[in-house]
């Protein structure tokens, strides 16, 4: 197979998998089940998403000019460019060649509390409170630290993931599913062109309904670590959920998310991304 259609909110777009590993169907099981996904018992499950209110006006303002900031600090130390004036959205006119945006996103997608110009740790205690239990940053399977994205799509581009599961590195490496919820905060340039597709209520599905690869995945010559899925469900579709600014969307671990072309012509999307596991 070196091609695959996908439908984002009814929009058919055809996707070169050229190169990626063998696609196969999973076992007869449900891996999202009570025992296994800390978002089993919030009010949003069935869908597996939920777009909440989370930051005031104030509030997203000082969050979105700290990551400008660290953005701009990254685009300073990685490719050696100052910027005045700098603006998320027209990042691409700063960046102009992937070469140096692989430089800045291979610093934005792998960062901690510290490298922040603002004090991020304190969104912790905000979720802690929608969801109703304790969260840590701390994977208690290996015990490492994980790591928060800033997500970067430049207008036009392939600056996206294949439709994907979080859990799936884990499980085939691991033979752990390992339990957090995602948490993505959109900060500038998300519009109905651009927003974070889902596949709603795809986590309820068994294993050998999703046709996905076991080892990354190539999309449009690029190599992924996460694993392809090209079907749920005999379902080829996504929808982008409107997620405004000052709202987070929280799903599950479980959820087939992920096929985010940018469509708009000049903006950059960008989004904070965290993974929090509940703290035992």
């Amino acid at each position: 197979m070196e091609k695959v259609d996908f439908s984002i909110n009814d929009k058919m777009y055809e996707v070169s998998v050229k190169g990626s590993p063998p696609l196969q169907y999973g076992k007869d099981e449900v891996l999202s089940t009570n025992e296994t996904d800390i978002a089993f018992n919030q009010p949003w499950y069935d869908e597996g998403y939920k777009a909440i209110n989370f930051l005031n006006e104030e509030e997203f303002k000082n969050v979105s000019s700290g990551l400008s900031k660290c953005i701009q600090s990254i685009i300073a130390s990685e490719l050696g460019i100052e910027v005045e004036n700098f603006e998320m959205s027209k990042y691409h006119h700063v960046v102009k060649t992937a070469e140096e945006h692989y430089k800045v996103v291979g610093k934005t997608r792998d960062l901690f509390p510290e490298d922040f110009h603002f004090p991020i740790a304190e969104l912790t205690p905000r979720f802690e409170n929608i969801l109703g239990f304790k969260l840590t940053d701390i994977d208690p399977y290996d015990g490492v630290k994980l790591h928060i994205i800033i997500r970067i799509n430049r207008p036009l581009s392939t600056d996206y993931n294949p439709p994907h599961k979080d859990i799936y590195e884990g499980v085939d490496n691991h033979g752990y599913i390992p339990q957090f919820i995602n948490f993505w905060i959109p900060i500038c340039g998300v519009t109905p062109k651009s927003s974070l597709p889902v596949a709603a209520s795809s986590h309820l599905l068994p294993e050998n309904q999703i046709l996905r690869t076991f080892d990354g995945g190539v999309v449009g010559g690029n190599k992924y670590r996460v694993r392809m899925i090209a079907e749920w469900g005999g379902s080829h579709n996504l929808t982008r959920p409107v997620v405004n600014y000052g709202e987070v969307l929280f799903f599950s671990s479980h959820l087939v998310h992920g096929l985010a072309i940018n469509e708009e012509e000049d903006q950059t999307r960008v989004a904070l991304e965290f993974r929090l596991f509940k703290q035992n």
